[in-house]
């Protein structure tokens, strides 16, 4: 009966460690192919990165060359021989107007953003707080509006902007602009005003704070990260905007930086050396205040998609 029951014990024990091993190696198997997907992931992202990268790295390392190496059929990834001479003709060719431009462009970036913010976040709190009739309908009119190409609005803008009289000024371009970037961030701001307690401003209103007192003082704070993100959004969204720009803005001296590169570029000779470099001066501030602020903004504009 002591052998039986001792062969018992040594089976169960044989049995045990073939599941241990079983288990260790299915736990191996498990990480290996985590690694090799998480490798895999890296190497997409990595190739996604070099296709987005290229083009950049190919504008910076072309304005710092001579046109000589520009014009080379060598292929370099390293400019030969560096020169400040692009850079020096850009900022000092009165053909550029390269300061003008960039004024203008300040500008109405700044206005732009400035509107867009103050309409949508009263919007964004309306359609987050309070209950009217045609509110879904006009949730969805608003996600339908933006998924309407701008260049399908283009004509019926003109026409509009004709007819008061805002063609070929500024505030015509700012009022598109405000406009065009209302509707998702309607969206965005309802997302996270959603997240904000209503007890919080039922208090305040409480204790004697008006509605509107409420929104500035206490809800606008707590959703100053979201603000942040669609306002930074807008921003370099009129930063780069080119079509609008070209279209409704006519005078040399109120043109945009997108729209006065087509100008520098020239009609018979193009000098790519001068043109990456002023595409490279206009990139630099929108790359500047992203690289300054993407985890807010990302966070920010994750927070209101998620709520």
């Amino acid at each position: 009966m002591t052998t039986v029951e001792e062969t018992q014990v040594e089976v169960s024990a044989i049995e045990r460690s073939k599941r241990q091993r079983a288990s260790v190696t299915l736990l191996h198997g498990r990480r290996l192919r985590n690694a090799l997907r998480l490798l895999l992931l890296y190497v997409l992202a990595g190739l996604v990165a070099l296709v987005c990268l290229m083009p950049i790295v190919w504008m910076v390392k072309t304005s710092f060359e001579t046109p000589e190496f520009i014009r080379s059929a060598q292929v370099q990834f390293w400019p030969i021989r560096f020169t400040f001479d692009n850079y020096r003709s850009v900022l000092t060719n009165p053909h550029a107007m390269i300061w003008r431009s960039m004024l203008n462009s300040l500008i109405v970036a700044s206005a732009a953003t400035l509107l867009n913010l103050v309409i949508t976040a009263s919007a964004g709190y309306a359609m987050s707080r309070f209950e009217f009739r045609g509110k879904l309908v006009f949730g969805m009119y608003l996600l339908v509006v933006y998924m309407i190409p701008r260049t399908l609005m283009l004509i019926g803008l003109f026409v509009m902007l004709a007819k008061l009289r805002l063609i070929n000024k500024l505030m015509g371009l700012i009022v598109v602009y405000a406009a065009g970037g209302i509707t998702l961030s309607i969206w965005w701001l309802k997302g996270y005003f959603d997240s904000i307690p209503i007890e919080l401003e039922e208090q305040a209103m409480i204790d004697g704070c008006s509605r509107v007192n409420a929104l500035r003082r206490i809800i606008l704070p707590l959703a100053l990260p979201a603000v942040a993100a669609v306002g930074l959004f807008q921003f370099v969204d009129c930063w780069n905007e080119y079509m609008m720009a070209l279209t409704i803005i006519q005078s040399a001296n109120l043109r945009l930086l997108p729209v006065q590169i087509t100008f520098f570029m020239g009609i018979q000779r193009v000098e790519w050396g001068p043109v990456m470099a002023f595409s490279v001066i206009v990139a630099v501030p929108a790359i500047i205040l992203f690289s300054f602020t993407q985890r807010n903004m990302v966070s920010g504009l994750m927070a209101g998609f998620s709520k």
